[in-house]
């Protein structure tokens, strides 16, 4: 659009939002946030825990972020939340036969850094071990630019065609695959999921590394508000946004509930692209000339399930575990979090010298939750339950947890958790600006280059922003290292 906007309507509190909103506030754009659930964060967000202390929160799901996400650091870097995300260098996989595998960088450049934690996987044979590295080499020659060719075909179908067994298949590359694109190998773009390992495993060192917040994710994304304000702006939620308003190929005003409408110089939509479709009028007075909306209805999502649980003693030592061969990928122990304290930075036991708890709180999660996400809560925490015995057999002076009680369950069902990112859904994911001149889009799901991850999603909110004050605000990825760009050329 011609000029900077003096002001500027943000459609959508979660991280998106959030991120278009705090980038404009901070040039002086006086905003207006506004999000239906009662706080921020969206689907990365939380909500009160009435069964414990009051003033007390659970996250909608376990989020993570990687050391390759660029974006969403330099977002908790203005919100002044940095120092409420914990780093953890060792990433801890376990399968149903007693291996615990750790994946750690050795003292090597990238893209070999990984490799030695690799090599000494004992749920892997030799085979699948030399396989995988083989389809590492291909997707390292294959480049950033060169995976665009695979983005019509399914990341399974790719490693069929690299002859990887079926074994390195089930657990290794479904294993991180559904963790970071919440679909599984067979149905996730091979573009999409070539991707998750260019950037997250071979391009630098640091690339691999986890945070986890400290705190519930509520409390790193309320720190938005006053941003917002101190430009003169305001942030209202608990708000139903209702409609659009469109005239001479703009957006001239947004009704929210009791049909109260609200206008700016220009506006941002972060809503999710279901949503997005329901509040833009039909045709001849809405969109029919822009053509980001035309294929909304092309895009599928995926859902996540959470799974809270608490027990009466302390049956999990280390602060995360990875699941190899389980309709569970991740369990985080999660009572650091409640009771104000970090979470362990190198993701080693704890227990030497703790002190005897009397509950546990531990977050489970089920990705690509299609199987599950229609089951009773009953039946997702007795299937909790009963993977999580399989893992923690006790030892070393931990209980069994079998012999532990469960004290209270709390089961968190996300079905429309992200767009699904399947084969030729690219073509569907529209650009932040389009024909509607001052309506920006912004979300997981519009054409980012990333997954549907908080680190797409901050991204789209920095692009919108950037587009609206004319000037580039994404920040830029970690450099590759040269063994990696040599091998890319």
């Amino acid at each position: 659009m011609n000029g900077s906007p003096r002001d500027v309507i943000v459609l959508g509190g979660g991280v998106a939002g959030i991120a278009a909103a705090v980038r404009l506030a901070q040039r002086g754009v006086k905003v207006t946030l506004i999000e239906t659930r009662k706080r921020l964060g969206g689907r990365a967000g939380s909500f009160p825990n009435k069964d414990t202390a009051p003033g007390s929160y659970l996250d909608q799901s376990q989020h993570v972020l990687l050391g390759c996400c660029t974006n969403l650091m330099d977002l908790y870097e203005r919100l002044g939340v940095s120092d409420r995300v914990t780093w953890l260098d060792r990433l801890h996989f376990f399968d149903k036969q007693g291996h615990h595998d750790v994946l750690s960088s050795a003292p090597l450049p990238a893209p070999l850094h990984l490799g030695p934690a690799m090599l000494r996987f004992g749920t892997l044979t030799w085979r699948d071990k030399l396989a995988i590295q083989r389809a590492m080499l291909r997707m390292l020659r294959i480049g950033v630019k060169g995976r665009a060719k695979f983005a019509d075909r399914t990341f399974g179908q790719w490693l069929h065609e690299m002859n990887q067994p079926e074994r390195a298949i089930e657990r290794f590359w479904a294993v991180i695959v559904v963790s970071a694109c919440n679909l599984p190998p067979g149905k996730v773009s091979a573009a999409v999921a070539m991707q998750v390992f260019q950037e997250g495993f071979l391009a630098h060192r640091r690339a691999y590394l986890m945070g986890v917040s400290k705190v519930p994710l509520v409390r790193l994304y309320d720190q938005a508000e006053p941003i917002v304000r101190a430009a003169g702006g305001q942030v209202m939620l608990g708000q139903s946004i209702e409609r659009l308003r469109f005239a001479g190929g703009r957006i001239t005003g947004v009704m929210i509930e009791n049909e109260r409408w609200l206008e700016a110089d220009a506006y941002i939509s972060a809503l999710p692209f279901d949503r997005l479709a329901k509040i833009a009028p039909p045709p001849p007075e809405g969109v029919a000339d822009d053509a980001r909306f035309r294929w909304l209805d092309k895009l599928d999502v995926s859902p996540i399930i959470g799974i809270h649980l608490w027990l009466d003693r302390a049956v999990m030592e280390w602060s995360h575990m990875i699941f190899v061969d389980s309709p569970l990928e991740w369990v985080f122990r999660k009572s650091e979090v409640a009771s104000g304290k970090s979470q362990v930075g190198s993701g080693q036991p704890q227990t030497a010298n703790r002190k005897p708890q009397t509950e546990q709180y531990l977050h489970a999660v089920v990705s690509a939750a299609d199987a599950w996400v229609d089951k009773s809560q009953d039946e997702i925490v007795a299937m909790a339950m009963s993977e999580l015995a399989a893992y923690l057999p006790g030892g070393a002076g931990v209980p069994a947890i079998r012999e532990a009680k469960l004290l209270r369950a709390k089961v968190v069902k996300e079905k429309r958790a992200t767009f699904a990112a399947v084969p030729g859904s690219d073509a569907y994911r529209p650009a932040t600006c389009g024909e509607t001149a001052n309506l920006m889009l912004a979300g997981d799901w519009t054409a980012t280059g990333w997954p549907a991850t908080m680190e797409g999603a901050t991204r789209s909110g920095y692009a919108a922003a950037g587009a609206l004050l004319n000037e580039r605000m994404l920040v830029d990825d970690l450099p590759a290292a040269r063994i990696t760009r040599w091998l890319a050329r």
